[in-house]
């Protein structure tokens, strides 16, 4: 059954000598993309600005998670450097570098390696801003110390229709956030959740990473049980939910984001208990990211204003449940 979706580590870094980005002028953030891109563009990266994207361009980064909100916020000063299967890094976002990488597994260790590499990379050329008795410097106070944060996104569809409060709540006691997967929304849509630590000062990387890896076995082993406990004593309820879930994304006319995302977290949940049976293989964030609002304008090749989007959004996924079912 799979529940953890998505694994990610970001590290942030800042440049001794400079202001943070909310702080810096047109010709500071020029010396840092100068500086950083040396060696980068060494490896094979190719440099790109922000500024100099077009609409679709940026939004097709952000809807894959290779530029954030605050790069596109800071597009004058930004920019991102990319090369196939490497970390990306960021630019005059929130701190003046971040690198990131994310896979489907739950692999932080190996993801570990390929960021430390561009980072080991970096800080060879560059004089990070660093403090022995806070760690790395961060514009945000909880991520001083290792500078990294790691972040999973996981489907827990049992364990949010059994009751998620006590999870969650465990999870804030223990130091964690759990988010919805939601772009800003404050409802809990779909029962898929972004789970990351709150704050990084006190802990050494190796010790951080084993910790959070433990604690998301946990939350896999929780939802698994869950699962088996909703098929086995509440078989006409899941069926319910899983039909009705099958029954609006087939024959919906209009559809919004939030719904969509809802609705296929009951969908997979019914695939991966055999209540239904797809013709092909499908996996679930690949198949939310496609009926996204930036995806649909990306494929459209223009903005569309909301009712357009959640029409578009309805036809596409009536295809989509006519092939793969």
């Amino acid at each position: 059954m799979k529940v953890l979706l998505n694994s990610e580590i970001k590290l942030y870094r800042n440049i001794s000598g400079y202001n943070f980005p909310s702080k810096l002028n047109y010709e500071e953030a020029q010396e840092i993309v100068d500086e950083v891109s040396v060696p980068l563009l060494e490896e094979g990266y190719e440099k790109f600005t922000i500024e100099g994207l077009n609409s679709f361009e940026k939004l097709d980064l952000f809807e894959e998670g290779k530029i954030t909100a605050g790069v596109l916020e800071n597009e004058k000063l930004s920019a991102v450097f990319l090369q196939e299967g490497s970390p990306a890094v960021l630019l005059n976002g929130e701190d003046h570098i971040m690198i990131t990488k994310s896979s489907d597994e739950l692999n932080f260790e190996e993801i570990y390696e390929e960021v430390s590499k561009v980072d080991d990379l970096l800080d060879s050329k560059l004089i990070y801003a660093y403090r022995e008795d806070f760690g790395y410097l961060t514009s945000n106070p909880q991520r001083c110390g290792t500078g990294m944060v790691l972040e999973s996104i996981v489907h827990l569809p049992a364990t949010d229709y059994l009751g998620a409060n006590s999870i969650l709540s465990s999870l804030k006691r223990l130091g964690y956030s759990a988010t919805p997967f939601t772009n800003g929304s404050s409802k809990f849509v779909g029962s898929i959740f972004r789970i990351s630590p709150d704050r990084t000062i006190g802990q050494r990387e190796e010790e951080y990473i084993d910790k959070f890896t433990n604690i998301l076995k946990e939350v896999v082993d929780m939802e698994e049980q869950n699962r088996k406990k909703l098929y086995l004593e509440r078989i006409i309820d899941l069926e319910d939910l899983v039909n009705r879930a099958y029954a609006t994304l087939k024959y919906c006319r209009i559809i919004d984001e939030e719904e969509m995302i809802s609705k296929m977290s009951d969908l997979f949940l019914g695939i991966e208990l055999s209540i239904l049976k797809p013709k092909k293989d499908i996996e679930l964030m690949e198949t939310i990211n496609k009926f996204k609002n930036g995806h649909l304008q990306i494929e459209r090749g223009s903005l569309l204003d909301v009712k357009s989007r959640n029409i578009l959004r309805a036809n596409n996924i009536r295809k989509m449940m006519k092939e793969v079912f």
